[in-house]
C-alpha cells in the first residue's frame, strides 16, 4: 500500500489528513518570506523559518507499506518425555524482548521465550499450570516474567482429560548465550512423590543467537528508511529488513520532494522552476544530514504485531543558515538594481543560495531520544507506522534551529 502521494499532498488550505504537522505550517511561512525580500516594510517574524520549513519539507516524507518477510529462528525441538501420566514437549526456543517497559533488561540480558506442549496420558484428568515449570542456571532458579501477547498465548491453568493436549509460553529473564534446564514438576499431594524431568537448553546455539540477533532488526529498519530517505544514501539490507521496493521509495520521495517545495513556495506555474536546482537543493539537504547529523537506535520491547525502537540523535545546527539566506537573498535584490523584483523571479536564485548555505551547517551539541514504533507485516518484515506522531518526531528531531 503505498501513501507517499498523500504524505506530499498539500491541500488548499494548508492541510491533509495524513501528513505530519511540518506539512501544515510550511505553504504560509515560505510565502511571507518571498513577501518580505520584496517589500521591507514586513516583519522579520514572517520569515524566520525560511530555511527551517525548507528542510522540514524534505524532513516529513517518510515511507512504509505492507510486505513480505522471513519467520523467526529457533532452536531445534526436543523429544517428549514422560513424568507420571504427563508427556512433555518443547515446541521451540528463542530469544525475545519484554513486551512493554516495565520489565528492565541489564547488558546482556534478554528474555527466553520456551513454547511447550503438555499432553495427558493418564486416564485421571491433569491440573496445567506454569508454576509446574522451572528454569534453572545452574543451581540458581531464574526469575519467570508476564508477557502477554495475543498470538504467543501465555502458558495458562487449564485440566486436561485424557489423551487431550494444551500449549503455550514461558518466558523467563535470562544471561543472554548461557546454558538452562527447565524442569517439570507436575502438582502433588500428600506423600506422592515424582521425579521431575529436564531440559537441557543451549542459549549459546547458533539457532539461540540467530533469533537474538534478529531483534535488532526493527532498529535496522528504521535507520534503512532514513538511510535511503533523509541522508541519501545507499542501505544494501533495505530491502531485506522492509519488503519494500527500494527503487520504489527513493523515486517516490525525489518526486514528492519536488512537489512539496514547489507548492509550499506557493509556485502555481511549475515552470517557473528549474528542476536540476531543485534537485540539486534535495540534494544538499541530504548531505547535510548525511554529514553532520548522526544516530544510533535500538530495539527496547517487542511483541508478535510491533516493536518499539529508541533512537538517539545528534541534529544539525540550522539556527544561522536561516538568517544568512535571509541575509544574501536581500543583498541579490539590492544588488539588481531593480525597485521591485517578483516572487518568480526570485524563486531559483533562493534555491541556489539555500542550497549552497546547507554546506556550512554544523552538527549541533545536544542529543535527543525518541520513540518510535515499527510494525510487523505478516512475514515478519519491519514498516514504519506512520499513524504515530513518534514517527514525526523522530525525523523532526534531525534538526534545531
Amino acid at each position: 500500500m503505498k501513501i507517499y502521494n498523500q504524505i506530499f499532498t498539500v491541500s488548499q488550505n494548508g492541510t491533509t489528513g495524513t501528513s505530519v504537522i511540518l506539512m501544515t505550517r510550511s505553504q504560509p511561512f515560505i510565502l511571507t518570506t518571498m513577501k518580505k525580500i520584496i517589500d521591507k516594510k514586513e516583519t522579520d517574524m514572517r520569515s524566520k523559518k525560511l530555511y527551517l520549513m525548507m528542510l522540514l519539507m524534505i524532513v516529513a516524507v517518510l515511507s512504509a507499506a505492507c510486505s513480505g518477510g522471513s519467520k523467526s529462528a529457533s532452536a531445534d525441538k526436543d523429544e517428549a518425555k514422560k513424568a507420571d501420566n504427563a508427556e512433555i514437549k518443547i515446541l521451540s526456543t528463542e530469544y525475545t524482548l519484554p513486551d512493554d517497559s516495565t520489565t528492565k533488561l541489564a547488558d546482556g540480558e534478554l528474555i527466553l521465550k520456551v513454547k511447550v506442549s503438555i499432553k495427558n496420558t493418564g486416564k485421571e484428568p491433569l491440573s496445567v499450570t506454569r508454576r509446574s515449570f522451572n528454569l534453572y542456571h545452574g543451581d540458581s532458579k531464574v526469575t519467570d516474567v508476564n508477557i502477554y501477547d495475543a498470538q504467543n498465548e501465555r502458558l495458562t491453568t487449564a485440566t486436561l482429560n485424557s489423551d487431550k493436549s494444551v500449549d503455550g509460553y514461558l518466558y523467563y529473564q535470562v544471561e543472554k548465550g548461557e546454558k538452562y534446564q527447565l524442569e517439570y514438576a507436575p502438582e502433588t499431594y500428600g506423600d506422592e512423590k515424582i521425579e521431575p524431568i529436564e531440559f537441557e537448553i543451549d542459549g549459546g546455539s547458533s539457532a539461540m543467537l540467530e533469533s537474538a540477533k534478529k531483534l535488532d532488526d526493527p532498529a535496522k529498519a528504521l535507520l534503512a528508511y532514513t538511510d535511503i530517505t533523509l541522508f541519501g544514501k545507499d542501505n544494501e539490507d533495505f530491502e531485506k529488513l522492509t519488503g519494500e521496493n527500494k527503487r520504489e521509495i527513493v523515486t517516490d520521495y525525489i518526486e514528492g520532494g519536488q512537489k512539496s517545495l514547489i507548492k509550499s513556495m506557493g509556485i502555481y506555474n511549475e515552470e517557473d522552476v528549474d528542476k536540476k536546482k531543485l534537485n540539486k537543493l534535495i540534494s544538499a539537504i541530504q548531505n547535510a544530514y548525511q554529514d553532520k547529523a548522526k544516530v544510533k537506535a535500538v530495539t527496547k520491547t517487542m511483541t508478535s504485531e510491533e516493536a518499539k525502537v529508541e533512537a538517539t540523535i545528534t541534529p544539525i545546527d540550522s539556527s544561522d543558515t536561516q538568517k544568512r539566506v535571509q541575509k544574501r537573498m536581500e543583498e541579490y535584490v539590492k544588488d539588481s538594481g531593480k525597485n521591485y523584483m517578483s516572487r518568480e523571479e526570485l524563486i531559483n536564485p533562493t534555491i541556489d543560495v539555500m542550497a549552497e548555505e546547507l554546506k556550512k551547517v554544523e552538527t549541533a551539541s545536544n542529543d535527543k531520544t525518541v520513540e518510535v514504533t515499527m510494525k510487523k507485516t505478516k512475514d515478519g518484515k519491519w514498516q514504519l507506522d506512520l499513524t504515530d506522531y513518534d514517527t514525526e518526531d523522530y525525523f523532526s528531531s534531525f534538526f534545531k534551529n
